[in-house]
């Protein structure tokens, strides 16, 4: 499932950017633990004003995974 943020934000630069991706990245994950499944394969388009693709966050990126073993 696709869902597009029809207004955007005006950041400063790309970093902040990465910053904001990656914060919501885990308000979705957090969401989706709850609701008991995990998809690492979901992601983050960050592109500009015009359309144009500045960044791609993969959920996976979102955190570091322990206690695997």
């Amino acid at each position: 499932m696709d869902a597009e943020d029809e207004e955007g934000r005006e950041l400063p630069d790309l970093a902040a950017a990465r910053r904001l991706a990656i914060d919501s990245a885990r308000d979705m994950i957090c969401a989706d633990v709850r609701q008991g499944w995990l998809d690492l394969e979901h992601e983050i388009v960050v592109a500009d004003e015009s359309g144009e693709k500045l960044l791609v966050l993969r959920f996976g990126e979102a955190f570091e995974l322990r206690g695997k073993d």
